[in-house]
């Protein structure tokens, strides 16, 4: 019984040091930028699908439509916007504060939260609306290099277990 419990605290450890080896490993945090992009929207879709920011980053959107009035409503982020095609700007506004709206030629906001936030039209543009949707990535993401090290870490210990089998008294 005391060769398990010190195989299982043995274990434990090698997990627990792998994966804390796969945390401070992980990337470093760059430098907050600036980042632009220009989101067209069409039927049923946007353009880029997906945009990748760190966080802290400086987001400036451009947005256009290429066809029919279309939204932007950016999940987590408190923004949602109406686009109007052949117009530069857009009209703007924060669901946290109904009945507040100005128009602007683009839309700023800080990426303050790591994680993925789909961005999808508000406004109800045709039959497949409900599918017009994109993705914000927020990085770093540093849960890819901590899983990886546990996983590492689990062969390891698995390797070990297996190796040398407890003995029965």
């Amino acid at each position: 019984m005391r060769v398990r419990a010190t195989r299982v605290l043995l274990a434990v450890a090698v997990l627990g040091a792998f994966g804390t080896a796969g945390f401070v490993l992980a990337p470093a945090v760059e430098a907050p930028k600036e980042r632009s992009f220009t989101v067209r929207a069409h039927r049923y879709g946007y353009e880029p699908e997906r945009m990748r920011v760190n966080r802290g980053d400086r987001v400036r959107l451009k947005l256009e439509s290429k066809d029919v009035v279309h939204g932007f409503f950016l999940e987590g982020h408190d923004l949602d916007a109406t686009i109007v095609p052949l117009r530069a700007a857009v009209e703007f506004r924060r669901p946290s504060r109904p009945g507040v709206r100005e128009e602007v030629a683009e839309v700023n906001f800080t990426a303050e939260h790591e994680g993925k936030f789909r961005y999808r039209c508000s406004q109800t543009c045709g039959f497949l609306h409900p599918f017009m949707q994109g993705e914000l990535v927020v990085g770093p993401n540093r849960l890819l290099p901590v899983a990886l090290a546990l996983v590492l870490g689990m062969l390891v210990a698995g390797f070990f277990l297996a190796r040398f089998p407890a003995r029965r008294a």
